[in-house]
């Protein structure tokens, strides 16, 4: 029975909504209990130096989703009113652009802490005022998203400026402050050549889905996104180990961009009023998300295990040798 466009709209919603939980996401949730009851620990004046926990995966892994998922879960972590009546932030979260500076961040932070922060000041100054205000309300966790934007290309400079600049924030006199930094590969970059920081530091990575060692967790998110919440039934095909292997490639291995593809091509047949999900959904998806041509379609073409998703527009990319334009002259010749 096809769905009215009200009907569909609910679902999509509920669906998108809906905090899809993975084994990676249990471990960090765990991990993120450790870190907290850590820096309890560190405030009644036991705990270790490594008050850093880093997150590190390829985009479309899920991890911050995960993470704020996660964050958001722990009642420890919200606001509430001091024995004075003042008002206690126990985490903050601040997520970097890749315009972003150093500056910024304490700017941004500041603010967080209901504290005027003046642009133009000295970043050192900045900070100072920010590590007291840190202190004054109570923040135990710190959570800088997509922190590797910060190292301004990943030059030694920038990188070492960056590592200072993160310790400082680890030895605020009389306050034990955590810090969660999330992001990217180049992320990694800080716990290289500063043994310094990786001795005050956690790390935990978010790998992404391998073909075919995560076909069982492939068809674990096909089975309770279309299945259990979109209540559509599976293709045959869908569950074999080709499809999955597809489905993995052609999203990268990212958990995250992975249920999206799932939930896109799900919607897409409740659109159509079909009862059943099959390749065709997929294949569409991949076609209007990627670009590519036809022949490339992960979903559907013949080789797909040497198709590279990263790839898919390579053939509209101008290259060096080719002429942008070709002019004919008289006689025929170019």
């Amino acid at each position: 029975m096809t769905k009215t466009a009200e009907e569909l709209r609910a679902i999509r919603i509920q669906e998108d909504r809906r905090f899809v939980e993975l084994p990676a996401i249990k471990s960090l949730r765990n991990r993120l209990n450790e870190f907290y009851e850590h820096a309890q620990d560190c405030l009644g004046g036991g705990g270790s130096r490594r008050r850093l926990f880093a997150v590190i995966g390829e985009s479309g892994t899920g991890k911050s989703t995960a993470l704020m998922q996660a964050l958001n879960e722990m009642d420890g972590l919200r606001p509430y009113k001091g024995e004075n009546g003042e008002l206690r932030i126990p985490f903050v979260h601040v997520e970097v652009s890749k315009t972003s500076t150093n500056k910024d961040v304490a700017v941004q932070l500041l603010k967080q802490l209901g504290q005027d922060a003046d642009r133009n000041a000295k970043e050192d100054l900045l900070y100072e005022t920010l590590k007291t205000q840190l202190r004054e309300a109570g923040t135990l966790l710190l959570h800088i998203e997509e922190a590797q934007h910060l190292q301004k290309g990943g030059t030694a400079k920038a990188v070492r400026n960056l590592q200072d600049r993160f310790k400082s924030l680890l030895v605020i006199p009389d306050w034990p402050l955590h810090l969660i930094l999330s992001g990217v590969e180049e992320l990694s970059e800080l716990f290289m050549g500063d043994q310094q920081l990786a001795n005050r530091s956690l790390v935990m990575r978010f790998e992404p889905l391998k073909f075919p060692g995560d076909i069982s967790l492939a068809k674990t998110i096909l089975n309770d996104v279309a299945f259990e919440n979109c209540k559509l039934k599976l293709e045959k095909s869908l569950e074999t180990d080709d499809f999955l292997g597809r489905l993995i490639q052609s999203t990268g291995g990212g958990a995250g961009t992975m249920i999206e593809m799932v939930r896109s091509a799900s919607y897409k047949a409740l659109s159509k009023g079909h009862a059943k999900l099959d390749p065709k959904d997929f294949e569409f998806v991949y076609s209007r998300t990627s670009g590519s041509l036809p022949q490339d379609n992960i979903i559907t073409a013949k080789n797909w295990g040497n198709i590279d998703r990263a790839n898919a527009l390579a053939d509209l990319a101008p290259t060096k040798d080719k002429p942008k334009h070709s002019k004919k002259v008289k006689g025929g010749k170019e």
